[in-house]
């Protein structure tokens, strides 16, 4: 594989974001032994990505990139991110650390698109549940309305030429994630690539599916993903049917201080690694346990006790209610 993988990094020994990176890495080196791996750090992380022997024999260039000292870890990842293209020279394949590479990422030498990457949850902006707070999010912190947009990227994956149109997007993404962050008082970049995209006229154009195969919202593309994301889902409260999810083969990792044979198997293997009792749900069931009384429901009834017995008789109060007035109205109409 020609085209140079890139990843950021901004680590404490407070979080699991450099485990992360450590098992997308070896994950990546199963299938691509030779390509270039370059991870973006600040400062203080570039000491402890370089103490890791391991993990420094998997990576190719740490480039340590000049963030301002007062901004909080997660504004200075986002700072990085959206630097990528000024940091890095040659084509490159940005690749989020909470992933897991299943295949050889080779065909990506074959992509004569400047910008490319895959639609946020696996699907179109019309199909997209959470389209509403997408579209909502731009237009309230950049005043413009994406709605008719065919996709809305999603910042996991990018493939990126060394050219003039993807150096545009780049820093027209930080120019707009600043004013998001600091002026708007939101930190996350993907509204701010959204916008960017938008003001160029939709220049980042599509992958397959499969380079990120976004598995938390859609299944489509599990079964033959070259990339698998375990996005960080932290509105959902038990995440325990996915040691990648729930964040326990990281933390695994960390405890161990290295990747054990078992923890090596379970990367090899992780789209075998949900537990026994992992259902997919349909849109209408996605949709109701994303609202607070479905997020609600769902830890009363994991709790247990008089809440949740009280919970389950409305229910079943309820269901029949409906069947009966759902009866009446059918026979008035």
């Amino acid at each position: 594989m020609n085209t140079q993988i890139v990843y950021v990094l901004v680590s404490s020994e407070k979080d699991v974001f450099l485990e992360e990176l450590w098992v997308s890495v070896w994950s990546l080196r199963q299938y691509e032994p030779d390509v270039t791996v370059n991870v973006i750090v600040d400062e203080p992380t570039a000491k402890r990505v370089n103490a890791n022997n391991e993990l420094m024999s998997l990576v190719t260039n740490v480039v340590v990139a000049d963030v301002p000292e007062k901004y909080f870890p997660k504004e200075r990842s986002r700072e990085i991110k959206t630097r990528i293209r000024e940091l890095i020279k040659g084509d490159f394949f940005y690749i989020d650390t909470d992933t897991v590479v299943c295949k050889p990422l080779t065909e990506i030498d074959n992509c004569d698109y400047d910008v490319a990457g895959i639609p946020d949850s696996n699907v179109f902006l019309k199909d997209n549940p959470f389209a509403g707070g997408m579209v909502g999010s731009v237009k309230q912190i950049f005043g413009s309305d994406l709605s008719n947009c065919e996709y809305l990227i999603n910042g996991g994956v990018i493939y990126a030429k060394d050219n003039e149109v993807a150096h545009e997007l780049f820093r027209r993404w930080n120019k707009n994630w600043r004013y998001s962050c600091f002026q708007k008082g939101n930190s996350q970049d993907q509204p701010a690539l959204w916008q960017s995209d938008h003001e160029m006229g939709n220049v980042i154009k599509l992958l397959p599916d499969i380079y990120n195969s976004q598995v938390a919202m859609s299944l489509q593309y599990f079964a033959d993903a070259a990339i698998v994301h375990f996005l960080h889902m932290n509105f959902i409260p038990d995440q325990s049917y996915s040691p990648y999810l729930c964040l326990k083969i990281y933390k695994d990792i960390k405890a161990a201080g290295t990747l054990t044979s078992e923890i090596k198997d379970k990367i090899i293997n992780c789209k075998s690694s949900f537990a026994p009792l992992t259902i997919p749900v349909g849109r209408d069931q996605l949709l109701f346990l994303f609202t607070p009384m479905g997020k609600s429901f769902v830890q009363i009834y994991k709790d247990g006790g008089v809440a949740s017995w009280l919970m389950l008789k409305i229910g079943k109060w309820l269901e029949r209610f409906h069947k009966i007035t759902h009866k009446i109205t059918h026979k008035i109409k």
